[in-house]
């Protein structure tokens, strides 16, 4: 039996496996992470490059390895004058040195061997712990950490029957997003007000006529949400309410359709410079026209045909009682909040010998717990609260 199953190979996943064993003293053959991807953190990686994404949002202290530091010093030492791998404000590093420094860790802590193969289907308490039947076998463990996030890409209802009918339009948070196929000048309609959308509009201008669509003007905040909320200044008056109150913080902490400066920046230039076009409004209808084009009907009436759509639209949130965990939240009365999600202690503990991190558990952890900084917040419930 193994002493903890994680269930999701994301940074998340990741990082906290490393804690596990790198800093609580858990054995390594005691620890597998279990995810349906051919290697760790490749759903990570797969969006953030379908995204375009150039820079982080989160800054130099944000990565999964232990020491707040070591994504400095890894860049430092491989490019140590290459000002390229960094930006401002806050240091945020490049995707490119990001993803390099991750790769350095999974190898030198050897965290690709804890690595399982499979599907998560269903959860069964059994003596000393939890039995998680996976598509491939079933495996025992003491304890099980909850690390999927949040997997579904939001579909306006005015795209799903068109997606269903095989029309040209593709979300850049799906696995399958691929542009490759879409032809050169093609006129392409990006969908969205976030650093998402704004980052697959600017890598589509090479080559392809773009039209970025938000529902209100641009706007630049450096972070989705305060910096405040990593530390005691947001979070003791959090960690002190009710999970009503809790839920309201969460919403009003959090910035979405917001862009990072660099991506702002870049933006007005290209729409200064005739690059890019900028429609404010809002989608209300669309059809497919004879030809296999998409015509969008806005808000305002005005009537636009595009050869694809890309829709930036985010992630939607899934309650845990609508994905494959409702029959154990049923079978042993897992505690939720009225809004659906679980009620955690300090620990991340849902229940005995289960536990939870990133969106799961946004209502101890607050508005970053989906992000880099809440998988880092996860780990320091366990190595820090002892």
């Amino acid at each position: 039996m193994l002493d903890w199953l994680i269930i999701g190979g994301g940074i998340h996943g990741t990082h906290l496996a490393h804690v596990l064993i790198n800093q609580c003293g858990v054995s390594a053959a005691a620890v597998r992470i279990l995810d349906p991807h051919a290697r760790l953190l490749q759903a990570w990686s797969k969006r953030a490059e379908n995204t375009g994404m150039r820079y982080l949002r989160s800054t130099r202290v944000h990565h999964i390895d232990i020491n707040s530091r070591s994504l400095e010093r890894f860049g430092q030492e491989k490019q140590p004058y290459d000002s390229n791998l960094w930006i401002d404000p806050y240091y945020r590093p490049s995707l490119e040195i990001f993803k390099e420094h991750c790769q350095h860790v999974i190898d030198t802590y050897q965290l690709q061997d804890l690595h399982t193969h499979g599907q998560a289907l269903a959860l069964h308490r059994v003596r000393n712990g939890w039995r998680v039947d996976t598509d491939s076998a079933k495996l025992k463990t003491r304890k099980v950490l909850l690390a999927t996030g949040r997997q579904k890409p939001f579909i306006p209802d005015w795209a799903d029957p068109l997606i269903k009918q095989n029309a040209p339009i593709q979300h850049v948070l799906d696995m399958t997003f691929d542009m490759q196929h879409v032809s050169n000048e093609a006129q392409v309609m990006v969908i969205g007000g976030g650093i998402s959308a704004g980052q697959i509009a600017l890598k589509l201008m090479s080559g392809h006529s773009v039209t970025l669509v938000t529902r209100h003007p641009l706007r630049q905040l450096d972070f989705d949400s305060s910096p405040c909320w990593l530390g005691p200044a947001c979070m003791d008056s959090f960690e002190e309410a009710q999970y009503p109150r809790r839920r309201w913080m969460l919403g009003e902490a959090r910035h979405p359709g917001t862009l990072a400066q660099d991506v702002y920046k870049d933006i007005h230039t290209a729409i200064e410079a005739g690059e890019m076009l900028l429609h404010q409004g809002e989608v209300v209808n669309a059809n497919m026209t004879n030809d296999n084009r998409v015509s969008l009907t806005m808000v305002d009436g005005s009537i636009v045909t595009v050869d694809y759509v890309v829709l930036a639209t985010g992630l939607q949130a899934v309650q845990p009682k609508h994905t494959w965990l409702a029959d154990t939240i049923k079978r042993y009365n897992l505690p939720l909040a009225d809004c659906g999600y679980p009620i955690l202690d300090e620990k991340l503990r849902w229940a005995k010998g289960l536990y939870a991190t990133g969106s799961l558990a946004e209502l101890e952890l607050g508005p970053a717990a989906a992000n880099i900084a809440g998988a880092r917040a996860a780990g320091r419930r366990w190595y820090e609260r002892e």
